[in-house]
């Protein structure tokens, strides 16, 4: 046992207060146990302290004394502030059990070792290629000693650093460190990155090390659509339209392979883009080309089959080359061709009925005669988009080819690149075959919401070529608008932004 005055920092004490007595002598803090032995009945008190069955020593603890009893190295300490005194009770209080009430105090455990922790967070999951690559980093000193040689070193896996990098970093107890790591994406590309951070540090225990990564991956380069007609006649055919689109900012080389469905054969090929054309097979069809950032190619071809039923189009898949990293993607759409059996009948010549409604996509030259014409009024409709086209009897119409054209599909497309002064009011549509022409026209009717962007909505046709929307002479009636139009491209309702409002106002006094 050591008594000696309290000397050590008070904050460097975990304190207890504890009641002993003969029938509850023995109490636990941490490691150590208290016990009382024997109390005297005049304010005194015998206990002992042991350690994970060690005994430590014996000690005398007087009521209210201000002095600490100190054992195990001055790492625990003992006071009483009330011990049971027989001469300062009152007439029969000797024959109740005596009590200590005894302060239990351990030495807090200092930890002398470095505690860190690290973390990286990236602000998205892909990137496009012309995007900064942007991580969150944030390190924090748990422990209780100060750090004063962090080494940060950081493991790009082939990205250009922009920001960040090795350093040398000091960090007080409770203290962090935040910060932004910037990368950029290689000429030479990988699929994924994996951007590791790790700390170094030495401390009173030894050498040691912390690491933390975060993967990020390129958006995949491409975005494709496949679309078909719903249903037909055993034995007439369909169309099947597939556009690919470069979404990223440097060219990609793309090879195109897609398989009619089963049953099906191909009957003629249309090509918006007509270069890139890969042998022709009877049981598959592949374009071969090259896309630069944001361009769009456009194929078309018709197919047939004699067996009715549904039947399901197959995905349209893509192996592409993006700065020597290769792609496999395919459409996400999900097509269903129904063939119905064939009926005999007669060109179509029915004097009552004055025009024809069919769906997008459908086969419609069994309305049209030999040259291409239109045997009575057509209305080819999209009722997802709520848009049609109007036919006029008589009207020719004639694909890029100078062909008849079989079937006609609505759309809805990307947006191309819109001028200051115009914004899109509702969607962009796509009318295929592209380059077909009508003569005299036709006549595309569009919805118009009520809560339409802008002013003066109108009807546009963009012209890919020189990349320029033209004004076409529309009509709005209610919730529609249309034009009449001589070809088919990409159309979209546009309107002017709406004018800021300019109050003067002069204050005169009365």
């Amino acid at each position: 046992m050591c008594l000696t005055p309290a000397s050590a920092n008070e904050d460097d004490w975990d304190s207890l207060i504890v009641t002993l007595s003969p029938e509850n002598s023995i109490v636990s803090k941490d490691v150590y146990i208290l016990e009382a032995l024997k109390f005297d009945g005049y304010g005194m008190v015998l206990v002992q302290v042991s350690k994970e069955d060690e005994r430590l020593g014996d000690a005398v603890l007087e009521n209210n004394s201000t002095a600490w009893c100190y054992l195990d190295s001055n790492n625990v300490r003992l006071k009483a502030c009330n011990v049971t005194d027989q001469k300062t009770l009152p007439m029969f209080g000797s024959l109740c059990s005596p009590e200590a009430e005894i302060v239990f105090e351990t030495k807090k455990i200092v930890e002398d070792d470095v505690v860190l922790e690290l973390d990286l967070e990236a602000n998205k999951d892909e990137y496009f290629l012309d995007e900064d690559i942007i991580i969150d980093m944030e390190l924090r000193n748990v422990g209780e000693v100060k750090s004063d040689r962090i080494r940060l070193d950081l493991d790009s896996d082939g990205l250009l650093v922009k920001e960040g990098g090795p350093e040398i970093i000091t960090l007080d107890k409770g203290s962090k460190k935040s910060c932004e790591l910037r990368l950029r994406f290689p000429e030479r590309l990988k699929e994924s990155y994996n951007i590791t951070v790790t700390l170094n540090w030495e401390d009173n225990s030894g050498k040691h090390s912390l690491y933390q990564d975060v993967e990020i991956e390129l958006i995949e380069p491409l975005k494709i659509y496949k679309s078909a007609g719903l249903e037909a006649f055993s034995g007439n055919p369909v169309c099947v339209t597939i556009s690919v689109k470069n979404i990223q900012k440097r060219k990609v080389n793309v090879s195109l392979l897609d398989l009619p469905p089963a049953t099906f054969t191909v009957t003629s090929i249309s090509r918006s883009d007509g270069d890139g054309m890969g042998p022709e097979s009877p049981d598959y069809l592949n374009w071969n080309f090259v896309l630069a950032p944001e361009e769009k190619k456009t194929f078309s071809y018709y197919i047939k089959s004699d067996q009715p039923g549904a039947h399901r189009v197959p995905q349209v898949h893509t192996y592409s080359n993006l700065c020597g990293q290769t792609y496999n993607e395919c459409s996400d759409s999900d097509n269903i061709i129904t063939i119905f059996e064939n009926i005999s009948y007669l060109p179509y010549r029915n004097e009552t009925h004055t025009e024809v409604t069919i769906s997008s996509g459908v086969d419609l030259s069994s309305y049209l005669d030999k040259n291409g014409y239109s045997l009575l009024d057509i209305r080819v409709e999209n009722k997802e988009l709520d848009a049609f086209i109007f036919i006029p009897k008589g009207t020719r119409l004639l694909d890029s080819h100078k062909e008849s054209i079989q079937a006609i599909t609505i759309t809805e497309v990307d947006q191309p690149s819109l001028p200051a002064s115009l914004l899109l009011a509702e969607k962009c549509y796509g009318l295929e075959p592209e380059g077909a022409e009508f003569d005299p026209f036709c006549r595309l009717d569009l919805s118009l919401s009520d809560s339409v962007k802008g002013n003066f909505p109108a009807i546009y046709r963009y012209c890919g070529s020189n990349s320029i929307w033209n004004l076409t002479d529309c009509i709005v009636n209610e919730n529609r608008i249309s034009a009449d139009i001589s070809d088919f491209s990409i159309y979209a309702v546009l309107a002017e932004p709406p004018q800021e409002i300019k109050l003067n106002v002069k204050i005169v006094p009365s």
